[in-house]
């Protein structure tokens, strides 16, 4: 039935075009001249079209994966990588959702960013990809790849939270799910703390540290951690910068982990174990996960906990259990004003918000884990 339906419609189609002087494969006259190439197109995308706007290593392998793949699959059905039609397509949709059976979320991704590939050749001169024809747009525009709602993480309260992370007794991992639950970083976040942007009042660590804390954004204060924004370090995703205070049981913990922290002479408050270079986001998560799991794997009502447990636990704690103001949350959070368009003037664009305003409400208001027995110093 769907075969019929979708060769009836090319057929309607095929008969606008030809109307028009237009058809549905156009690229395919292209293809010899691209076979012939000793230049790869996406080579050309991947200097002049990505590096431009220094992406991180792991952006750029994974779109080289992408483009590895998708060769493939091309190569699969006999026609060159760089003249797609939206039949290839297409048959790509369906080999990654039926066969592979990838995320509909997953698969969106990777459409996506070929789609920025092609709209790079389009937007070059050099290339033939004519501006009024993409046939990835017309596949989002006909495909449904919503992604079924999702469920809701668990509700777990602070007593059981703290029970649980009395359990952890690697002050690495437990620093890690602390500074997550207590301040809702992402695991990006975590991975790129460097040391100058903490700021401690300890004096053998300090000395143990000469560039602890110093960034001049933490200048003068004491038991504060700056998280940059998105555009001042790769790999973070808030729009907004942030300064965000470490109460008792966050400020014992950092100081607990880096008194036995390995001195390796590198930057990163938190070292992989096994390489002394930089954790990496995924190996976050594996703390979570060996932590959490399997008394928190997904069910039928909930999903998973993992490392983005802790931004849901706590925004859901200022904003539904604390109700406090909205903005002052999103400073938290690091989350860009909505509403605030540079190009149209509206209230949110005169609203700021400071470390000043959240500071003592962050400090009087956040929850206990009631560990801080567990790390006296």
């Amino acid at each position: 039935m769907n075969d019929d339906r979708e060769s009836t419609s090319n057929a309607l189609r095929d008969r606008i075009g030809a109307a028009f002087g237009r058809e549905r494969d156009p690229l395919s006259v292209y293809e010899s001249t691209f076979e012939a190439l000793e230049v790869d197109p996406f080579e050309v995308f991947l200097r002049c079209g990505l590096e431009p706007d220094n992406p991180a290593p792991r952006t750029r392998q994974a779109y080289q994966q992408l483009i590895d793949e998708w060769t493939s699959h091309m190569a699969s059905l006999g026609r060159h990588p760089a003249c797609p039609s939206e039949d290839h397509i297409l048959r790509y949709v369906e080999n990654c959702l039926t066969t592979r059976e990838l995320k509909p979320v997953t698969l969106r991704t990777r459409l996506h960013r070929l789609n920025r590939v092609y709209r790079y050749w389009q937007a070059d001169s050099v290339f033939p990809h004519d501006s009024r024809y993409n046939p990835f747009q017309y596949v989002f525009a006909t495909t449904d790849l919503s992604q079924p709602p999702s469920k809701d993480p668990p509700r777990i309260s602070p007593s059981r939270l703290g029970e649980i992370v009395r359990t952890i007794t690697d002050v690495r991992d437990r620093l890690i799910v602390v500074l997550q639950l207590k301040l809702g970083l992402r695991a990006g976040e975590v991975s790129n703390l460097r040391l100058e942007n903490l700021a401690v009042d300890h004096e053998e660590l300090n000395t143990a540290y000469p560039e602890i804390g110093s960034n001049p954004a933490v200048e003068n204060l004491s038991r504060t951690v700056f998280i940059p924004s998105r555009y001042e370090e790769q790999g973070n995703k808030s729009h907004r910068a942030r300064l965000l205070p470490l109460d008792d049981e966050v400020y014992q913990s950092v100081v607990q982990h880096l008194l036995v922290r390995p001195d390796t002479g590198n930057q990163w408050v938190f070292q992989s174990h096994t390489t002394a270079s930089k954790i990496t986001p995924e190996a976050i998560n594996r703390v979570w996960t060996s932590v959490f799991r399997p008394a928190y794997d997904e069910t039928e009502n909930h999903r998973a906990v993992t490392s983005h447990f802790g931004r849901h636990r706590f925004s859901t704690y200022w904003q539904v259990e604390c109700e406090i103001p909205r903005e002052l949350v999103q400073y938290m959070r690091g989350d860009r004003i909505e509403g605030a368009d540079p190009n149209r003037e509206t209230i949110d664009s005169y609203i700021h918000t400071y470390y000043t305003d959240i500071e003592q409400i962050y400090l009087e208001n956040i929850y206990s884990l009631d560990i801080s027995t567990e790390f006296a110093l």
